[in-house]
C-alpha cells in the first residue's frame, strides 16, 4: 500500500491541526492517499490511542504508514519513535503509544532523529512526523531518519497469556462495548462463564443478537479480542464497566 498515510489524533473535528498535518505531508508526497482513522480520541488517553492504532495497522497492508498524534508532553524531553511491523509503519510520540501494536504483533523500533530548520515546539505532529511519515512513503530509508532504539516507553498492558483465566477491559468504543485483553485463541478450554466485576454475563456467545434486547453478552469481537457488550445498549453504562476492570473466565 505504497503512498497510503493513516492518521489517528485526539485532535478533534472543530479546528486545523489535522488539515495542517496532511499538508506538511502533500508538500512531499503530492500523490499521497490520506486516510483519517479518527481525531475523536479522547484528550491526553494514550491508551486509547495506541488501541485505535494496532486496529489501523490490522487493516492495512505492507507499505502502509501510521501517523499517531496524542502527546500530552509535546515540547518535552520526550522522543519521537517509529515502529515498523507487518511491513507497515508507525510513528508517534515515545509515550507509549506503539504499547499495543508492538505486544500484539512486536516488530523493530528507531528513535527519530530527523530535523527540519524550523520546528514548533507545540506541533512536532505538523512538523516532524507528518513530513517523515511522508518521506517514509515516498521510499527515503529509515536509516536517514533515526536509529534503532530498544527502550521505548511502554504501557502495562499486554495480550493475555496462554489459557489465562483473568483479563482486563483495555477498550470501550462508541457503543459502549468493552474489549479485553483476552485473546480469542489464548483462551482456555471450556468456557462456562464470563465474570466482569460482580456481573456473571454468562457463556461465549457468536453473536449479539444471541441474547434478548437489553442484557449483557459476551463474545469474541471482530478484533479477535473477548468483549462485553449489552444488545442494543451500552454494557459501559448498564453495567458501570471502566478501562482497567477485570473480567474472569470460568471454566
Amino acid at each position: 500500500m505504497q503512498g497510503v498515510i493513516t492518521f489517528t489524533t485526539d485532535f478533534g473535528l472543530s479546528d486545523a491541526y489535522v488539515a495542517q498535518m496532511k499538508a506538511a505531508v502533500l508538500r512531499i508526497a503530492p500523490n499521497a492517499r490520506l486516510i483519517d482513522v479518527t481525531h475523536l480520541i479522547p484528550r491526553h488517553d494514550i491508551l486509547a490511542g495506541s488501541f485505535a492504532i494496532e486496529r489501523a495497522i490490522a487493516g492495512f497492508d505492507a507499505g502502509a504508514v501510521h501517523v499517531g498524534v496524542v502527546d500530552p508532553g509535546v515540547g518535552t524531553d520526550r522522543g519521537l519513535i517509529a515502529l515498523h511491523t507487518r511491513g507497515q509503519w508507525v510513528l508517534c510520540p515515545d509515550n507509549a503509544m506503539i504499547t499495543w501494536t508492538l505486544r500484539r504483533h512486536g516488530g523493530v523500533t528507531y528513535r527519530l532523529t530527523w530535523r527540519p530548520p524550523n520546528v514548533s515546539d507545540v506541533f512536532h505532529g505538523r512538523d516532524l512526523l507528518a513530513p517523515i511519515a511522508a518521506m517514509l512513503s515516498t521510499g527515503t530509508s529509515i536509516d536517514e531518519l533515526g536509529d534503532p532504539v530498544t527502550d521505548p516507553v511502554l504501557l502495562d498492558v499486554a495480550p493475555a497469556e496462554m489459557d489465562a483465566t483473568t483479563g482486563r477491559v483495555i477498550h470501550i468504543d462508541h457503543f459502549g462495548n468493552c474489549t479485553t485483553n483476552l485473546l480469542a485463541d489464548r483462551l482456555p478450554l471450556g468456557v462456562r462463564m464470563v465474570q466482569a466485576g460482580l456481573h456473571a454475563i454468562g457463556p461465549l456467545r457468536r453473536t449479539y443478537a444471541d441474547v434478548p434486547v437489553g442484557r449483557p453478552l459476551a463474545l469474541v469481537g471482530s478484533g479477535d479480542l473477548v468483549e462485553i457488550a449489552v444488545r442494543n445498549g451500552s454494557a459501559a453504562e448498564q453495567l458501570g464497566l471502566t478501562v482497567g476492570q477485570l473480567v474472569h473466565l470460568r471454566t
